[in-house]
């Protein structure tokens, strides 16, 4: 991850009891715009419905707040409004059609 907004140190791993990485979040973070962008997130399968993406998730927003984050995103994906996100940005794509 090496872009002008990656921000490595903010990002949040979970580990199991063998302190194996179980789960990983990471953050893209705009301050010009105070964005904080949530990508990637995943978790390793067997681990998956136990919390622990919602737990990464929380973190962050407390991680980012502080900073003066006032607006997260992380996808379109159903699981951010299963644990309390709501949509706030919508997205438009432009497109140039082509000349005939």
């Amino acid at each position: 991850m090496a872009s002008p907004h990656t921000t490595p140190s903010l990002a949040v791993a979970v580990e199991n009891d063998r302190r194996e990485y179980v789960c990983f979040a990471g953050m893209w973070w705009t301050p010009e715009n105070h964005l904080a962008y949530m990508e990637p997130l995943c978790t390793v399968p067997q681990y998956r419905r136990k919390g622990l993406a919602a737990a990464a998730l929380s973190e962050l927003y407390r991680r980012m707040k502080p900073l003066g984050a006032t607006h997260m995103t992380g996808g379109g994906n159903p699981f951010y409004e299963k644990i309390g996100f709501e949509p706030c940005i919508g997205w438009t794509f432009w497109e140039k059609p082509e000349q005939s």
